[in-house]
Protein backbone atom coordinates (compact mmCIF):
# COMPACT_ATOMS: atom_id res chain seq x y z
CA UNK A 1 0.00 0.00 0.00
CA UNK A 2 1.39 3.72 -0.94
CA UNK A 3 1.99 5.80 2.32
CA UNK A 4 -0.66 9.29 1.55
CA UNK A 5 1.85 11.94 3.42
CA UNK A 6 2.41 15.60 2.62
CA UNK A 7 3.38 18.12 4.22
CA UNK A 8 0.43 20.08 5.50
CA UNK A 9 -1.94 17.51 5.43
CA UNK A 10 -2.35 15.41 8.40
CA UNK A 11 -4.92 12.39 8.69
CA UNK A 12 -7.84 12.17 10.99
CA UNK A 13 -8.50 8.51 11.86
CA UNK A 14 -11.24 9.08 14.96
CA UNK A 15 -14.67 7.21 13.98
CA UNK A 16 -16.28 7.60 17.10
CA UNK A 17 -15.96 11.12 17.68
CA UNK A 18 -14.37 13.15 14.99
CA UNK A 19 -14.55 11.10 11.73
CA UNK A 20 -12.57 9.92 9.52
CA UNK A 21 -10.56 12.00 6.86
CA UNK A 22 -7.86 14.58 6.16
CA UNK A 23 -6.58 18.14 7.62
CA UNK A 24 -4.81 20.46 5.27
CA UNK A 25 -3.23 23.56 6.61
CA UNK A 26 -1.86 26.41 5.42
CA UNK A 27 0.28 28.90 7.64
CA UNK A 28 1.70 32.12 6.14
CA UNK A 29 2.32 35.64 7.47
CA UNK A 30 0.58 34.86 10.51
CA UNK A 31 -2.49 33.55 9.45
CA UNK A 32 -3.18 29.87 9.93
CA UNK A 33 -5.79 28.76 7.14
CA UNK A 34 -7.53 25.09 7.58
CA UNK A 35 -10.29 22.45 5.94
CA UNK A 36 -11.12 19.31 6.47
CA UNK A 37 -11.77 16.76 4.17
CA UNK A 38 -13.98 13.71 5.35
CA UNK A 39 -13.24 10.49 3.30
CA UNK A 40 -16.97 9.80 3.21
CA UNK A 41 -18.05 13.22 1.40
CA UNK A 42 -14.68 13.21 -1.06
CA UNK A 43 -15.08 9.46 -2.47
CA UNK A 44 -12.84 7.83 -0.10
CA UNK A 45 -9.58 8.01 1.46
CA UNK A 46 -7.18 8.58 -1.64
CA UNK A 47 -10.04 11.15 -3.42
CA UNK A 48 -10.02 13.40 -0.09
CA UNK A 49 -6.38 13.03 0.31
CA UNK A 50 -5.97 14.46 -3.52
CA UNK A 51 -8.61 17.31 -2.54
CA UNK A 52 -6.80 18.28 0.46
CA UNK A 53 -3.58 18.58 -1.77
CA UNK A 54 -5.12 20.49 -3.98
CA UNK A 55 -7.09 22.75 -1.80
CA UNK A 56 -3.82 23.25 0.07
CA UNK A 57 -1.59 23.90 -3.45
CA UNK A 58 -4.06 26.69 -4.58
CA UNK A 59 -4.20 28.18 -1.00
CA UNK A 60 -0.89 28.86 -0.46
CA UNK A 61 -0.52 30.19 -4.09
CA UNK A 62 -3.91 32.65 -2.95
CA UNK A 63 -1.84 33.69 -0.13
CA UNK A 64 1.95 33.85 -1.66
CA UNK A 65 3.49 31.71 -0.30
CA UNK A 66 6.32 29.45 -2.34
CA UNK A 67 5.17 25.89 -2.37
CA UNK A 68 7.99 23.34 -1.36
CA UNK A 69 8.04 20.82 0.93
CA UNK A 70 11.17 22.32 2.93
CA UNK A 71 10.49 24.42 6.10
CA UNK A 72 9.72 27.73 5.47
CA UNK A 73 10.69 30.30 7.90
CA UNK A 74 9.20 33.58 8.26
CA UNK A 75 11.05 37.31 9.21
CA UNK A 76 10.51 37.77 12.91
CA UNK A 77 10.85 39.64 15.89
CA UNK A 78 13.96 37.58 16.49
CA UNK A 79 15.82 38.73 13.79
CA UNK A 80 17.86 41.64 14.55
CA UNK A 81 17.69 42.69 10.92
CA UNK A 82 14.56 42.16 10.66
CA UNK A 83 15.45 40.12 7.50
CA UNK A 84 14.95 36.14 8.16
CA UNK A 85 18.82 34.53 7.74
CA UNK A 86 20.72 37.83 7.86
CA UNK A 87 22.71 38.74 11.05
CA UNK A 88 25.07 40.48 12.35
CA UNK A 89 28.62 39.00 13.48
CA UNK A 90 32.01 40.24 14.70
CA UNK A 91 31.53 43.38 12.21
CA UNK A 92 30.45 41.42 9.41
CA UNK A 93 26.81 40.83 8.39
CA UNK A 94 26.09 37.47 7.33
CA UNK A 95 23.84 35.83 4.73
CA UNK A 96 22.93 32.23 5.59
CA UNK A 97 20.87 29.42 3.51
CA UNK A 98 20.06 25.81 3.60
CA UNK A 99 20.49 24.50 -0.05
CA UNK A 100 19.34 21.06 1.73
CA UNK A 101 17.99 19.86 4.61
CA UNK A 102 20.88 19.44 7.29
CA UNK A 103 23.24 21.51 5.34
CA UNK A 104 23.65 25.16 6.05
CA UNK A 105 26.05 28.00 4.28
CA UNK A 106 26.85 31.41 4.89
CA UNK A 107 28.01 34.46 2.87
CA UNK A 108 30.22 37.42 4.56
CA UNK A 109 29.77 40.47 4.23
CA UNK A 110 32.12 42.96 5.58
CA UNK A 111 30.96 46.46 7.23
CA UNK A 112 34.64 47.99 7.74
CA UNK A 113 34.65 46.98 3.74
CA UNK A 114 31.30 48.41 2.45
CA UNK A 115 29.95 50.26 5.47
CA UNK A 116 26.88 48.99 7.83
CA UNK A 117 23.89 49.97 5.05
CA UNK A 118 25.80 48.80 2.22
CA UNK A 119 26.92 45.53 3.49
CA UNK A 120 23.60 44.95 4.70
CA UNK A 121 22.13 45.84 1.63
CA UNK A 122 24.27 43.24 -0.31
CA UNK A 123 23.74 40.81 1.93
CA UNK A 124 20.03 40.99 1.71
CA UNK A 125 20.11 40.71 -1.78
CA UNK A 126 22.33 37.70 -1.81
CA UNK A 127 19.62 36.02 0.45
CA UNK A 128 17.04 37.25 -2.05
CA UNK A 129 18.77 36.01 -5.02
CA UNK A 130 19.52 32.43 -2.85
CA UNK A 131 15.67 32.71 -1.95
CA UNK A 132 14.53 33.22 -5.73
CA UNK A 133 16.84 29.40 -6.53
CA UNK A 134 15.15 27.64 -3.59
CA UNK A 135 11.38 28.61 -3.58
CA UNK A 136 10.93 30.49 -7.02
CA UNK A 137 10.52 34.31 -5.85
CA UNK A 138 12.57 36.04 -2.83
CA UNK A 139 10.40 35.99 0.35
CA UNK A 140 12.33 38.89 2.41
CA UNK A 141 12.17 42.35 1.59
CA UNK A 142 15.32 45.06 1.80
CA UNK A 143 12.66 47.81 3.28
CA UNK A 144 12.12 45.64 6.16
CA UNK A 145 15.92 45.44 7.20
CA UNK A 146 17.35 47.70 9.73
CA UNK A 147 20.85 48.27 10.37
CA UNK A 148 20.71 48.47 13.87
CA UNK A 149 24.48 48.48 15.79
CA UNK A 150 24.57 45.62 18.30
CA UNK A 151 24.57 46.14 21.76
CA UNK A 152 26.48 44.19 24.02
CA UNK A 153 24.93 42.29 26.20
CA UNK A 154 26.05 42.18 29.59
CA UNK A 155 25.78 38.83 31.24
CA UNK A 156 23.27 38.25 34.13
CA UNK A 157 24.51 37.65 37.50
CA UNK A 158 22.98 34.37 39.48
CA UNK A 159 22.06 35.57 43.03
CA UNK A 160 21.52 32.96 45.17
CA UNK A 161 18.79 33.26 47.76
CA UNK A 162 19.69 33.91 51.62
CA UNK A 163 19.31 31.34 54.25
CA UNK A 164 17.75 33.05 56.99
Amino acid sequence: MVQLKAKGVTRIDDPGRHGVGWYARVTFMGQTFSKYFADLAHGGKRAAFEKALKWRDETEKSVGKPRTDRMFAMPGVRSQTGIQGVYEQNGKYVAAWTPKPGQTRRKFFSINKYGREEALRRAVAFRRQRERELYGKAVSNFSDATARKRTARRPQRRTRARKR
